[in-house]
């Protein structure tokens, strides 16, 4: 047992480091786990016992963790990095920074600090900045581009009256690309679309209700939807119809990823929950969690960072504009959207404030 004496009282140091929110961790330099806190095995997501007590049976040996463990012991000092890539085997990658302090030389001390959280904050608001040069890229699109599609149309099938039926195919063709470029651009000013939306104090589970009634008689049919709510959850401050829609593109995608597959949707609360947002000296209050989760292959590595850009998307068909729009209208309504994927689930987990929080 860890101790140390204090005016002839025995302090433990494993129940001090236990009531730590951070998780804990007491290494020797083969990398065997000594210690480990309450907190430390949440971050694994697992408990672990006296058979995997290594670190080597949590992270793959090239994670730069080990590099700096090394570095710790044969420097003799205390060290923090910023900014690492935490991936455990088979988990989300996650953003932390770690600490690293030398313990009776033979042992340290690592603390993590985990910053996927004011990461997608500082996210939130650099989106804004790429819908205002959406916006007004959008009222050129529509201003330039639309009248001249319409003539470009209209000769087109104008054309197709009068020609060969090997022709009429190629304006055809014209036509429907025409009317796939309106659509674009039409979906490109929803992004941008700055309409008053109406909030009223909602219910979010009257909002899932309605998109799982949706889901379940039109593209969801044939997938296995659950539905895992605390009813107890305060109402939020929101617009009804566009948190319809929000939850609408998220199982939609859901779906896409596995059409036969599980989806489940999750609702909670997390108390005390709070995240400052950089620039502001006011701590942001989102207790309301809704999670969307599918098991189907995953979002690739080299578009996760993202997903939430306009035009960026993992279907050969897709526009790239849903996801957009969802961040856009999540901002809106003062609360953040993040994604985790590995190649066998991808969880979209919305944050938002609730009415008494917002509305006051």
């Amino acid at each position: 047992m860890m101790s140390l004496i204090e005016k002839g009282n025995n302090i433990e140091l494993d129940q001090v480091f236990k009531v730590i929110p951070n998780p804990i961790l007491i290494l020797s330099k083969d990398y065997t786990i000594k210690f480990a806190n309450q907190s430390a095995e949440f971050f694994f997501a697992e408990s672990i016992p006296n058979n995997k007590k290594n670190l080597e049976n949590f992270l793959s040996k090239d994670n730069v963790i080990f590099a700096f463990i090394d570095q710790v012991f044969n420097y003799n000092y205390s060290a923090t990095q910023y900014d690492v890539v935490f991936s455990p085997f088979n988990k989300k990658e996650i953003l932390i920074d770690i600490n690293a302090s030398l313990y009776k030389k033979n042992y340290i001390i690592l603390s993590i600090h985990k910053k996927a959280m004011a990461q997608q904050v500082n996210r939130s608001v650099a989106q804004k900045g790429i819908t205002h040069s959406i916006s007004g890229l959008s009222s050129l699109l529509a201003h330039e581009i639309k009248n001249p599609l319409s003539g470009i149309k209209g000769a087109a099938q104008l054309l197709g009256e009068n020609v060969s039926d090997e022709d009429k195919e190629l304006t055809e063709i014209i036509s429907l690309e025409v009317d796939r470029i309106g659509e674009l651009i039409k979906r490109v000013g929803n992004i941008s679309d700055k309409r008053i939306i109406h909030r009223t104090s909602v219910n979010i589970h009257d909002v899932l209700k309605r998109v799982y009634s949706l889901a379940r008689n039109s593209f969801a049919k044939n997938c296995e939807i659950n539905e895992l709510y605390d009813p107890s959850l305060p109402d939020i401050y929101g617009d009804l119809d566009s948190l319809v829609q929000v939850f609408l593109n998220l199982i939609k995608n859901a779906a896409e990823s596995d059409p036969n597959g599980k989806i489940n949707i999750i609702t909670g609360y997390r108390h005390g929950f709070s995240v400052k947002v950089s620039g502001n000296q006011n701590k942001l209050r989102l207790p309301i969690v809704i999670q969307i989760e599918d098991y189907g292959n995953g979002i690739p590595e080299n578009i996760k960072s993202h997903l939430f850009e306009p035009f960026v998307s993992t279907k050969l068909t897709g526009s790239g504009l849903g996801l957009s729009l969802v961040a856009n209208v999540i901002d809106e309504h003062g609360g953040i959207i993040e994604v985790n994927s590995t190649s066998s689930k991808t969880v979209f987990t919305v944050l938002l404030p609730s009415f008494k929080d917002q509305y006051k």
